[in-house]
């Protein structure tokens, strides 16, 4: 895989309803030379589980978890720090 030009960061907490669509629409974008990061905020439904599942099936993809919320700056923050 080249060096991606863009990463894409996802601050998630609780997002079962969601983070799987988020995702698929980003990955079938027209352009692909991107990673993208998802930083788990200590989620407490299956955000960890759809998450796990999705980086199985792109390398792109990576993902951190939590073990407590730490809020949404703080989330944002190691978002950035991981770009």
């Amino acid at each position: 895989m080249k060096k991606p030009m863009v990463t894409i960061g996802i601050p998630v907490y609780n997002g079962e309803e969601v983070i799987e669509d988020r995702v698929k629409q980003i990955l079938t974008q027209t352009f692909q030379n991107f990673i993208l990061i998802i930083s788990d905020n200590g989620s407490t439904d299956q955000t960890q589980n759809i998450c796990e599942k999705l980086i199985k099936n792109d390398e792109r993809i990576t993902y951190f978890r939590h073990k407590e919320n730490n809020g949404p700056i703080w989330n944002s923050n190691f978002l950035l720090n991981k770009a």
